[in-house]
């Protein structure tokens, strides 16, 4: 373990030799994807074929990451964007940033758990709702992304890949 100084801050970090490392189950399907050329829309025939293997209002994990490399295959988000819309990550507009500040990072934070309904307090987590996976996961995931983000949703390139993917999985409802 090394440990360095970031802005007067004890930073740990746990190496390869100290701790064995085992990707998770969407890490080993995201190391084989291969980005498709870019595109903003599925044929007809892709959409057809994907509906003849997914139901999007009730999906497995695994049928939640084999859908996100099929469409990362097809161009239609990128494998950064497939792992971002997946683990739930939502954007900061980072010249809003202190780093001397702890609480600098997320600046909406306290905004958004303030509510009772949330995504993460009403099921009980990000790891839960991908459990049952689905349209209706991830439509709770990018409302609260929206709700704790500090940029422009409507031109952020994250939200439009993100509004892309639920039209599609809106469109492999059974």
């Amino acid at each position: 373990m090394t440990i360095q100084m970031v802005n007067g801050y004890p930073v740990y970090a746990v190496t390869k030799k100290e701790v064995a490392y085992h990707p998770s189950y969407f890490q080993q399907q995201a190391e084989k994807w291969v980005e498709g050329s870019k595109k903003d829309k599925l044929s007809d025939e892709e959409l057809e074929n994907l509906k003849k293997k997914y139901n999007s209002t009730n999906m497995s994990k695994e049928d939640s990451i084999a859908l996100m490399g099929e469409l990362v295959e097809a161009g239609i988000i990128s494998k950064g964007r497939a792992t971002a819309i997946y683990l739930g990550i939502t954007p900061l507009d980072e010249s809003k940033i202190n780093p001397t500040k702890p609480e600098g990072v997320l600046t909406k934070c306290d905004d958004v758990s303030d509510r009772k309904n949330h995504a993460f307090g009403s099921l009980g987590g990000l790891g839960t709702m991908l459990e049952v996976g689905g349209l209706d996961s991830y439509k709770n995931l990018y409302e609260y992304s929206k709700a704790a983000t500090d940029v422009d949703v409507n031109k952020s390139q994250h939200f439009q890949d993100y509004r892309k993917f639920l039209e599609i999985l809106e469109q492999l409802k059974a």
